[in-house]
């Protein structure tokens, strides 16, 4: 494997903090997760499935998936599954 391209010019190496984020579940018979809406405002969504509505669109959620939202805004960012959840974050407690 090649190395690393040296810094040019007055760049410097510094390392990234792991970024924190806020993660809420979507289990039936529990309260919504915060960003999830069950208005009927798009025809697709006229059975009042729940829903989440991020920068890059909209998502369903299905059971058990997972809300992830910005620590900073507290707005959603995306949804993922559990099975993509624990590989990234690990278990769930």
């Amino acid at each position: 494997m090649a190395a690393p391209f040296p810094p040019q010019g007055n760049q410097q190496q510094h390392t990234e903090r792991p970024l924190k984020i806020y993660a809420e579940q979507y289990l039936a018979g529990q309260p919504l997760p915060i960003g999830t809406i069950t208005e009927s405002l798009d025809p697709f969504y006229a059975d009042s499935r729940p829903h989440v509505i991020t920068a890059d669109g909209v998502f369903e959620l299905h059971e058990t998936d997972w809300v992830i939202s910005s620590r900073y805004t507290g707005q959603p960012i995306e949804v993922i599954s559990a099975e993509e959840y624990a590989e990234r974050f690990g278990p769930s407690e």
